[in-house]
């Protein structure tokens, strides 16, 4: 599959966000999100501890101690340890601060992100595709779904509308869909077989997966035809693959044809560090 342009999408879901965040009353920061131990101010909280740390890290090679982690929940383990501990004592900020701090700090990672070689190593792989090493235009694809489903969620908490047309919403789909081959890694099938992600809506499109050599890839174009297809729609995956709906439910509302083992790891597929 070719690389996934988005840096150039980054400074709208930012200025959007902002916009969002400026018309926010004050009970609109403390209304539950989706997530059971986190309110509105949380969660911006988090979106800026994530433009601060990639800074820190990227921009100015700022070095935090780090234990050993051998695999990926114990990355896990560490990157939520981190998020709790910057929620905790953001918790102590108006949100003027932070919506002043997360301004400026958006604009100072587009900078970042636009300055970037794309297909040059990333700093941080994407790890839930299950990279060992990335990219740039996926490290950036990744951090772009970032603001975009937190921002959306922040607005399903606050009743506002959300970004959900095809220009904003499909490369979301797009960049999560790139970890289905790791998704389906240990699922066997003979060499040719192919599944077929169908995504409906204005966002949406097809993603075919194709086995070859024991191992499954995404492909523009496969020889044989689909021995299985999943169709779902664009706003019930992004939600099922940021843990914001149960598999069982997105099971319910998906149209399956075919092997249902070989539509299994659709509903298991998780795209964020969680």
């Amino acid at each position: 599959m070719p690389p996934l342009a988005t840096a150039h999408l980054f400074r709208e879901v930012c200025s959007a966000l902002h916009d969002l965040l400026a018309s926010l009353g004050p009970d609109d920061w403390t209304k539950p999100t989706v997530h059971a131990t986190r309110d509105v101010k949380d969660l911006v909280a988090h979106l800026l501890d994530g433009s601060l740390r990639r800074l820190s890290f990227q921009r100015d090679g700022h070095v935090i101690p780090a234990p050993e982690m051998r695999t990926f929940e114990a990355m896990v383990g560490f990157v939520q340890r981190l998020n709790s501990e910057w929620m905790v004592a953001a918790r102590r900020l108006s949100p003027r601060v932070l919506m002043e701090m997360l301004r400026r700090a958006d604009e100072e990672v587009a900078a970042l992100f636009e300055g970037l070689d794309p297909e040059g190593p990333a700093i941080f792989s994407v790890a839930w595709a299950g990279e060992e090493w990335s990219q740039n235009w996926f490290d950036v694809a990744r951090e772009y779904t970032e603001k975009w489903h937190h921002q959306q969620q922040i607005r399903d908490a606050v009743g506002r509308p959300g970004l959900t047309e095809r220009r904003h919403l499909h490369p979301v789909i797009d960049t999560f869909l790139r970890g289905a081959p790791h998704a389906y890694r240990d699922v066997p099938a003979a060499d040719g077989a192919g599944v077929d992600l169908v995504i409906t809506g204005e966002a949406g499109g097809t993603w075919q997966l194709a086995r070859a050599a024991d191992r499954w890839e995404l492909v523009t174009t496969r020889e044989t035809p689909a021995v299985t297809t999943v169709e779902l729609d664009a706003d019930s995956a992004w939600r099922l693959w940021t843990k914001g709906l149960e598999p069982a439910e997105a099971r319910a509302r998906a149209v399956v044809r075919g092997d249902e083992a070989l539509a299994a790891p659709v509903f298991r597929m998780v795209t964020i560090m969680a």
